[in-house]
């Protein structure tokens, strides 16, 4: 079991401090997902790049999520992380959702997140992770692999980009 907040530094000398999401962060993560470039929320199943969508979506209790997770370098937000079942017809199952600022990859954040997750994950006995990716996020598909994680559905023509 993880302990929070981690405190960590990259290879590449960025200090994160990881740890769960709470009601002080809902400005944070508004800002947050207005700061994604709109092709990067493409895998989402919402439209987050609407105001609306993160406040619902991400913030209301009204969704359920089973877990969600922070990143901040000193005190900006970098990388949101969320597990959640809802929407997920198996009851082994839950959906891994994770983005790191684009200005912020490629430097291990994506890596460090998505562990902290699976540990997350593995501590609710979940042992089936969904998770969507365009094709083009190399980064991600690295992570997956790393992992050992194997594509079951490949769905090529799911985004337009």
């Amino acid at each position: 079991m993880i302990h929070y907040p981690v405190r960590t530094i990259t290879k590449k000398k960025v200090k994160l401090v990881i740890r769960p999401r709470c009601g002080e962060d809902n400005d944070l993560i508004d800002n947050f997902f207005l700061s994604i470039p709109e092709e990067d929320l493409l895998i989402f199943k919402e439209d987050v790049s609407d105001n609306e969508s993160p406040k619902t979506w991400f913030i209301s209790d009204n969704y359920k999520k089973d877990f969600q997770l922070v990143a901040f370098n000193r005190n900006e937000l970098i990388s949101k992380g969320t597990i959640h079942r809802e929407g997920v017809y198996w009851q082994n199952a839950a959906e891994l959702k994770l983005i790191v600022k684009p200005e912020y990859r490629g430097q291990g954040i994506g890596s460090i997140m998505f562990n902290a997750l699976l540990s997350e994950i593995f501590n609710m006995n979940i042992n089936k992770v969904i998770v969507r990716f365009s094709t083009d996020n190399y980064s991600f598909m690295k992570i997956l692999n790393n992992y050992g994680f194997k594509a079951e559905t490949v769905l090529k023509s799911y985004i337009h980009i």
